[in-house]
């Protein structure tokens, strides 16, 4: 036997799907998401008094919501792997209060940000059987966020006229995901999955800097949340 056959047998014996939930070589599903997101690293210190890059401004992070089609299979034993493709939004609020010494006036306004991307989830999940229909999962992995529309009010609040273009936030956005799901076989034979997860944006959200979106250059989103997954047979 030469060694190219024993590493074929071997990869062979790796991927033989085991007893129980890995029956199945390929399952498939829909799961929402509700999160908290913060954004971190907002530059507080640095003001080009302008734009409302003026300080003692407030920072309201909000919800996020997002909804994705899964693909789930066994890769070996207790180790699953889980893709997909789905819609995530991203929000943020921003409220001045300050005096415009430079226009003589007083400011009191917001700038609300909205942020739709597609998302492409790549996860590793290890299981820790319970009994025969349920189990703790861990996972570890990523989601990768492409922006197809963002939304801000920057615009009409700004009393500034300036061109501003639309391109002003990054187009891709990797996030560092961790999460922990308890998961339930139905009489059905349907998969139903409860995930508590916590994320982290490994790029900034902007490219642009003017004004306030100057403060904002430094940030990136830290999410956490709930999931909801629901998985059929194929």
């Amino acid at each position: 036997m030469n060694k190219t056959t024993a590493m074929l047998i071997v990869l062979c014996w790796l991927f033989i799907p085991e007893q129980g939930f890995a029956q199945k070589k390929m399952t498939y599903g829909v799961g929402v998401d509700i999160f908290q997101t913060k954004l971190n690293n907002v530059d507080r210190e640095n003001f080009s008094g302008y734009g409302h890059s003026m300080p003692g401004f407030t920072q309201n992070d909000q919800l996020g919501f997002g909804a994705t089609f899964l693909a789930q299979t066994p890769i070996y034993k207790n180790l699953s792997f889980e893709t997909g493709l789905g819609i995530t939004n991203f929000n943020s609020q921003f409220h001045f209060m300050y005096y415009d010494q430079i226009r003589s006036d007083s400011v009191n306004t917001k700038l609300n940000i909205s942020l739709f991307y597609f998302k492409v989830p790549i996860l590793i999940s290890y299981s820790f059987p319970m009994n025969s229909r349920s189990l703790i999962s861990l996972s570890l992995g990523s989601d990768l966020r492409f922006l197809f529309l963002s939304k801000d009010n920057f615009d009409e609040i700004n009393n500034y006229f300036i061109n501003l273009g639309n391109n002003r936030y990054r187009l891709f956005i990797p996030c560092v995901k961790a999460g922990i799901k308890y998961t339930s076989k139905l009489k059905s034979n349907k998969v139903f999955e409860t995930e508590f997860f916590i994320g982290k944006d490994l790029n900034r959200i902007m490219t642009f800097r003017w004004g306030f979106y100057e403060n904002l250059s430094t940030a990136s989103y830290l999410n956490y949340g709930l999931s909801l997954k629901y998985f059929f047979t194929k």
